[in-house]
């Protein structure tokens, strides 16, 4: 698995570049909008951070300034829906400091606003992500409070109906999974448990 690329872009469109590294291997690298813009205008050899995706029909690279930025484009592809198309796009709508902000305070506002998200995925992002990202606080924010069980329970209903499930479905789904999580789960750890429930609810 590739994990590090250094060497110069060769060439550059609107998806991603050609790296040449030293060995004269070019290697197509996506890479999202912000990534693209500031490669534009490198004039020494450049290193990415390298997501490795294996596929039936290709194997893809997926490049980033830093190990954060790749750090959470993992953490996206986590999230149903959404593939590395959209966690590329997600990435690129803004810098990586305010969309950890907006993903920890619970602002679905900017994920949505970026293409073939919608509110309901948007939402998604928010409700899996926000407690997961302990190793991205952004310095001068201070940690999550730890909230108490029923607190948990409550908010991930609510999640769970601002998804567009009916009250009594959310309540059911965080009832048969409570279970099953380890004590003092998050709010995202429940809802994504809930989630792979009511998903093989409504497909049975």
């Amino acid at each position: 698995m590739i994990a590090l690329l250094r060497g110069r872009v060769l060439a550059i469109d609107d998806d991603g570049i050609v790296l040449e590294t030293q060995s004269g291997v070019g290697y197509q690298v996506f890479c999202h909008l912000r990534t693209l813009t500031t490669l534009r205008d490198a004039r020494d050899d450049v290193v990415l951070h390298v997501h490795t995706s294996v596929a039936d029909d290709a194997i893809r690279l997926f490049g980033f300034a830093t190990p954060e930025e790749l750090r959470l484009f993992r953490l996206l592809l986590t999230v149903e829906r959404i593939g590395p198309k959209a966690a590329l796009g997600i990435l690129g709508r803004a810098e990586l400091p305010t969309l950890v902000r907006a993903i920890r305070s619970g602002d679905a506002g900017l994920v949505g606003t970026v293409p073939g998200i919608g509110p309901k995925t948007a939402q998604r992002v928010i409700l899996e992500l926000r407690g997961r990202l302990d190793g991205l606080v952004v310095p001068g924010d201070s940690p999550l409070p730890v909230p108490e069980t029923h607190e948990v329970v409550a908010t991930a209903v609510e999640g769970l109906r601002g998804l567009g499930f009916r009250e009594s479905e959310a309540k059911a789904a965080v009832a048969a999974v409570s279970p099953s999580l380890s004590e003092g789960a998050s709010v995202s750890e429940v809802v994504a448990a809930a989630l792979r429930h009511l998903d093989k609810v409504l497909a049975s």
